[in-house]
């Protein structure tokens, strides 16, 4: 299995401007750094999960340890972790209106996330051939992504799971990576790009936080598995120059029904973050670990969950895998302090989440 990258394989822009509560304009936009040349290839697997991380998962959940023996029973339990998940692909996907058909794409491509990571941990090869035949059946079908106004968070969430699932089997026999990195690159980027090029009054504020940081995912996910470092660039660029990243201070949804859409952009910030460091970028540390002091200024305000919802399933806020990824990061790697985080990322276990992130924070970013 491959190992994990050092800092000295991949060099690009970073000293990310990681916004927080309280986050002024003048705060966001500090000088950045831009790198020299770039390697050719990337580490892999290295977005959400490495190869020493695989290994790392491996020993704690297979050995009983808890909480990651919790949340490895809740994963392999979900109907989405099993080898009799069929794909079911179309050409044309749309989004929103009568004939919507996006949850075929939601269901198989969380589907194929969780078996690939299901092979990673235990080497049972039928669920690789299973992750790999969904993907493989996604990328010789599908042709177009359509309709308003879903579209503009949609694709950006499609090809930020879908590149993980990729990356987790892009080794394995039959896996079709250059069919898989084409549809990537010529069906799902041309709307990120398209998004992220607009005029910044392009789309309402209150779809702004979520909507751009899920394509600035998907960018960077699809940069790392088809090692284009121009998308990369252009993904960590728009997160250190771009004045619109303000827009993902978590404070512009009113709490009560719509709490987890306000920690969202947050989520996708600690994602953003945890790709990069596997690249060996630490874009954590960025602007004295403002998401840090994000996390634990939003976490302190967060309403208890009545319940934690199951894998794959949309929950609060409270249930939200970002906060075992933040906690993981700045408190185990780390060692600072985040109370406030740490809390709700005991709530969250296991396997809250929903589809806007990979909802696996209670098995693979545990304490």
């Amino acid at each position: 299995m491959p190992s994990d990258p050092v800092t000295s394989r991949r060099s690009f822009l970073h000293s990310v401007a990681l916004v927080s509560a309280g986050a002024t304009a003048a705060s966001l936009l500090d000088p950045f750094t831009a790198s020299g040349a770039h390697a050719a290839t990337y580490a892999h697997p290295g977005l959400l999960h490495t190869g020493a991380g695989f290994a790392d998962l491996t020993a704690k959940a297979g050995g009983g340890q808890e909480p990651w023996a919790s949340g490895w029973d809740a994963v392999l339990a979900n109907a989405r972790s099993q080898t009799d998940w069929s794909a079911s692909p179309v050409a044309a996907l749309n989004v929103s209106g009568g004939d919507e058909n996006f949850t075929r794409l939601l269901d198989d491509a969380h589907a194929a996330y969780q078996n690939a990571l299901v092979w990673q941990l235990t080497g049972d090869a039928s669920h690789a051939d299973t992750a790999r035949d969904i993907l493989n059946a996604w990328s010789q079908t599908l042709t177009s992504v359509s309709g308003a106004p879903l579209l503009g968070q949609t694709s950006g969430i499609y090809g930020f799971v879908l590149a993980n699932a990729a990356e987790a089997v892009r080794d394995h026999t039959g896996f079709d990576t250059a069919g898989f990195s084409a549809m990537l690159t010529d069906v799902l980027y041309p709307h990120h790009d398209a998004y992220l090029s607009a005029d910044s009054e392009h789309c309402g504020t209150a779809y702004a936080v979520n909507w751009e940081l899920s394509h600035i995912a998907s960018v960077l996910a699809i940069g790392v598995f088809c090692d284009d470092s121009a998308k990369v660039d252009q993904a960590t660029a728009l997160i250190t120059d771009t004045p619109r990243i303000m827009n993902a201070i978590p404070y512009i949804w009113d709490g009560g029904a719509s709490d987890r859409y306000s920690v969202t952009g947050l989520s996708l910030l600690a994602a953003i973050c945890e790709m990069a460091w596997s690249q060996g970028v630490d874009l954590y540390a960025s602007h004295g670990n403002r998401l840090l002091a994000a996390s634990e200024e939003v976490a302190r305000i967060e309403p208890a969950s009545a319940e934690v919802p199951f894998l794959g399933a949309w929950g609060t806020s409270a249930t939200s895998p970002a906060w075992a990824i933040i906690h993981h990061h700045y408190a185990t790697r780390k060692g600072l302090s985040a109370p406030n985080t740490a809390g709700l990322a005991d709530q969250a276990r296991a396997e809250g989440g929903g589809f806007d992130q990979l909802g696996l924070g209670g098995l693979a970013y545990s304490l």
